[in-house]
């Protein structure tokens, strides 16, 4: 019976973990479609930005109230309905010819997406001791990076041999398929229905938590250096910098769309890196401060200086990966800058925080391609030239710059961390 039980906790953690996979897939996957997209739907640069970004529209408000859905509802319910939204969406995203549609099925994608993080921290909290909690996640966190980089390099050698429509309606049937998985392993397994009834009592807590965080002004100076961080990633290698290396340095989009997935390799290795650092040195501000640093002094050369080797690019977008997993220390920070009944409230509100940004930045570089555009018309698609690409790109160091300089106005109690 014991071993039966193992079984079923690990296959459920299996399956929240694999969903967590596929949204990375789902999530990343306009950026090596961009001219696709442009062509299916004769649109601009700015569209794109903003047909991407309303998988963020709908992912960035979800991130308070999703906590409360899942201690309401249940897990099971919750996730198996959060993969089948994610499947549809990806089928009518694949499938239509208006853009109103498509921008629907990027919408229910994220609307989806926006359960697989909380789900998994839920899983792994309920189902695991704790001595094996921060392991878990942090393979969790990993088999993320490695869907962001499957959605990256290997995703554009599929679409190039099937076309684009073929392989999100593929992904959109999965995603049916993982959901329905999900619900009928959860319904043999009792202890998802004794979670909710433990957790209900949770629910009157919520409010008072979300105004014990947002009084704290270090909560929200840190939710907005975050957000900066991340930028470079959601922006560049999740979306415009597959285009940007694909002009700028003159390779097949296969090979830039590896370069991207350089990113998401280095973020792989470098979070459980930068979580061991920052525990090693005792202070997370440092540790994020040399992240920021680092992600500057890397991704500089690549956008204004692409006369390096394609080779010295990829080794120099991994680094941008490495570095920037220290963003990830930001969670860490937001926790420890509340009082403990309110931390999954501060991590939540700091992923809001990060995502309302990433809405806005994606649709500014498109914006900004647009505004810079010199009129170049090749096969009915826009094309733009490298000048038009690292004058867009330029929001990326000044944010880095922003997030490094707001460090500065955090607090942070000088002592190991435990």
């Amino acid at each position: 019976m014991r071993n039966e039980t193992t079984k079923i906790k690990w296959t459920i953690w299996g399956l929240s973990a694999l969903f967590y996979f596929y949204e990375f897939v789902l999530r990343v996957s306009p950026s090596v479609m961009v001219f696709e997209l442009m062509k299916s739907f004769n649109i601009t640069a700015s569209t794109v930005g903003v047909l991407s970004a309303f998988y963020l529209y709908a992912y960035a408000p979800m991130q308070l109230p999703v906590g409360m859905l899942m201690d309401h509802f249940g897990i099971k319910k919750v996730l198996s309905i959060a993969s089948i939204a994610c499947g549809i969406g990806a089928i009518l995203f694949s499938i239509t010819t208006k853009l109103s549609i498509a921008a629907m099925g990027r919408f229910l994608i994220g609307g989806g997406s926006s359960f697989a993080f909380i789900a998994m921290l839920y899983i792994t909290s309920n189902w695991f001791p704790i001595k094996k909690r921060a392991f878990l996640i942090g393979i969790a966190n990993s088999l993320a990076m490695l869907g962001a980089t499957a959605g990256a390099g290997p995703l554009s050698m599929i679409i190039k041999n099937f076309g684009w429509r073929p392989t999100i309606s593929s992904f959109g049937i999965f995603g049916i398929f993982l959901g329905i998985a999900i619900y009928y392993v959860l319904k043999i397994d009792k202890k998802s229905e004794q979670i909710k009834e433990k957790t209900s009592e949770v629910d009157t807590n919520i409010f008072h938590n979300i105004k014990s965080v947002i009084s704290k002004k270090g909560t929200w100076v840190n939710a907005l250096i975050a957000l900066l961080f991340y930028m470079t990633t959601t922006a560049f290698a999740g979306l415009w910098g597959l285009s940007f290396v694909q002009t700028a340095y003159g390779v097949s989009k296969e090979v830039a769309g590896y370069a991207m997935s350089m990113v998401f390799a280095g973020w792989l290795v470098g979070g459980p890196l930068s979580g061991l650092w920052s525990d090693y040195i005792g202070k997370r501000k440092s540790a994020i401060r040399i992240g920021i640093l680092g992600t500057l002094i890397c991704l500089i050369p690549v956008i204004y200086f692409p006369v390096i080797h394609i080779y010295v690019v990829y080794f120099l977008l991994f680094l941008v990966g490495v570095f920037s997993s220290a963003e990830l220390l930001c969670f860490s920070l937001a926790i420890e800058l509340n009082t403990f009944k309110a931390k999954a409230t501060a991590a939540a509100f700091t992923n809001f925080m990060i995502s309302c940004g990433d809405a806005v930045i994606q649709p500014l570089v498109g914006f900004l391609l647009d505004f810079n555009w010199s009129g170049t018309i090749l096969k009915g698609i826009r094309m733009y030239s490298q000048k038009d690409y690292q004058i867009a790109l330029s929001c990326l160091p000044i944010a880095l710059i922003l997030a490094f300089l707001l460090m500065f106005f955090i607090k942070e109690e000088d002592k190991k961390i435990a």
